[in-house]
């Protein structure tokens, strides 16, 4: 059995996407960091096909779900 969450939102149970503004992608194209609200972030890019750097990817407990703005342009 698990602890219950202590916080205002648990990201394991809230259904919730994050925007994080990528700023750098490994070589390898599995990682991005990046912004989210203003604090650095590090997410898994592996199930999402040619983030680049100025993307804004939705982002889930971690893993970049989809991208919401391809480098200023919404899509």
């Amino acid at each position: 059995m698990t602890e219950p969450c202590h916080d205002e939102i648990c990201i394991t149970c809230a259904d919730a996407l994050f925007p994080v503004v990528v700023e750098w992608v490994s070589e390898d194209g599995t990682t991005a960091r990046g912004l989210e609200d203003g604090r650095p972030a590090e997410v898994s890019i592996e199930l999402v096909d040619g983030v680049e750097v100025g993307d804004t990817v939705l982002v889930h407990g971690g893993v970049a779900l989809q991208i919401g703005e391809k480098a200023g342009q919404r899509i």
